[in-house]
């Protein structure tokens, strides 16, 4: 079963764990600083950063999917850049077409469940639906970036459930260990400077990297009980 311990011991104890967060969190506070500022660059470094950071995502889940005995990608940033540009070329399309149909389908509901808490649990079911696809074929693509494999139909329609599930368990752990390890530093950091305040960015900014590569982890986690391994039952039938 994932666990959300070892996605973040693996994480925390990772090489060069604590750099890496720092030298990744400094265009992100970079882009919380441009905000604050109203700054008319921010949409622009803002999309840069979240290509980024969808690298980063990406080349998590890759790097423990296929066992490596690390987690964070290496400091190569047009690579991470790289990454995140053909992961949304690859993905925008099931993403774009699933977020289309939920609505679609969100719409159509609406007419025959006029009372709001029923539409309520209906969203829920319906996007949570067309979620699982998302997010199952972003698990497909992340383990050998091959775009088929995002849309291989037959394994989107039997995984994407147990998908589904494990990705509602990760939530609320994962808020459990921001809790834990975000809170009391956020404390201290309000006792002495204040909040908001350049380092509470910055750690909060560290904190969103460190974040990042734990659900990176556990999402591999999910992968591995979840999907079947194609090859394996390849080999496995000759």
């Amino acid at each position: 079963m994932a666990s959300i311990k070892d996605a973040f011991e693996e994480s925390f104890h990772d090489h060069h764990a604590l750099s890496k967060c720092i030298i990744f969190a400094i265009p992100v506070y970079y882009c919380v600083d441009l905000y604050s500022k109203s700054d008319e660059f921010f949409w622009i470094t803002s999309a840069i950063v979240f290509i980024l950071l969808f690298g980063f995502l990406i080349k998590c889940t890759s790097n423990v999917r296929n066992g490596k005995n690390y987690v964070f990608p290496t400091l190569n940033i047009f690579s991470m850049f790289w990454a995140g540009v053909k992961g949304l070329v690859a993905l925008g399309p099931i993403i774009a077409v699933c977020s289309w149909l939920a609505i679609v389908v969100c719409n159509f509901l609406s007419g025959y469940f006029p009372d709001p808490n029923s539409m309520k649990v209906w969203y829920f079911i319906v996007w949570g639906l067309f979620v699982s696809f998302m997010m199952t074929g972003y698990l497909c693509y992340a383990r050998n970036f091959k775009i088929s494999d995002a849309y291989n139909l037959k394994t989107l329609g039997n995984s994407c459930v147990d998908v589904f599930a494990g990705v509602l368990f990760m939530i609320p752990q994962v808020l459990i260990v921001d809790a834990i390890i975000v809170g009391p530093i956020t404390y201290i950091i309000w006792l002495f400077f204040g909040i908001p305040h350049p380092i509470a960015v910055f750690f909060w900014s560290m904190c969103l990297i460190l974040n990042l590569s734990i659900v990176g982890h556990y999402l591999a986690q999910i992968d591995y009980e979840a999907i079947p391994d194609n090859e394996k039952e390849k080999d496995r039938l000759i």
